[in-house]
């Protein structure tokens, strides 16, 4: 709307100004007619520089998050710096298990913080601030331009303490870490052998009935001691950030 208004303006202001003779009307009306533009202008170089006629909304969004692990009985929250500084990062992510991966926006106005629930579940809660017009005769009046200009978001991602938070490089590290612990030397096995059949025996001291049955016995120790490798892994690729 302001940019027709403009352009009337300026018509009146040159057909006052070229065409009418000298006179208190046609002075009258070169008045009007720059006010008019001189107006528009500032308007519009407000509403481009200082968002005149607009004000910033926030709006709230929360989802159920799922792990981009590709081990589910592994979950994490991969994180990936982004910029030559390293001191921004996104968070990768699956909105649902069977698509593919996505990740927080990557902007220096998006700020992403991780804290640990317990719920079973992982969310994340979004806080996006944009600006919009205050009201429809603003809306019009400058074209709607500008209207859902991003400002700023706040990412709230919670997840449960059994999920591990790596890189992605050290992602791969531990990938590669646990393929290692799938094809183990002889020598590893006979460490293994010991340190399950010392698991066995502080499951059984802390609960005796497990004596009684001496396969689960076993499996849960494996279990504990597979678990245990697990975590020396995922702190020792930690360590290397």
């Amino acid at each position: 709307m302001i940019l027709w208004f403009l352009g009337l303006m300026v018509v009146g202001l040159y057909l006052s100004f070229i065409m009418m003779h000298r006179s208190l009307k046609r002075t009258a009306l070169i008045i009007v007619f720059g006010i008019g533009v001189v107006g528009s202008l500032l308007l519009i170089t407000l509403n481009d520089n200082a968002h005149f006629g607009m004000v910033k909304r926030t709006t709230t969004d929360e989802q159920t998050i799922y792990t981009a692990s590709p081990n589910a009985q592994m979950p994490m929250l991969l994180k990936q710096t982004v910029g030559t500084a390293g001191k921004h990062a996104v968070y990768i992510y699956k909105t649902d298990p069977k698509k593919k991966a996505v990740h927080t926006k990557a902007d220096l106005a998006v700020y992403n913080k991780v804290s640990r629930t317990s719920d079973p579940t992982a969310s994340l809660t979004s806080k996006t601030t944009r600006w919009e017009y205050q009201n429809g005769f603003y809306g019009a009046l400058f074209n709607h331009e500008g209207a859902g200009q991003f400002v700023s978001q706040h990412n709230q991602l919670a997840i449960p303490k059994s999920w591990f938070v790596l890189t992605t490089t050290q992602a791969k590290q531990l990938s590669s870490k646990l393929k290692a612990l799938q094809h183990p030397t002889a020598q590893q096995k006979a460490a293994l052998a010991t340190k399950v059949k010392a698991k066995a025996a502080e499951l059984v001291k802390a609960d005796p009935k497990l004596a009684t049955d001496q396969t689960a016995l076993m499996k849960q120790a494996q279990k504990a001691v597979q678990q245990e490798l697990i975590q020396q892994a995922v702190q020792d690729v930690q360590q290397h950030k």
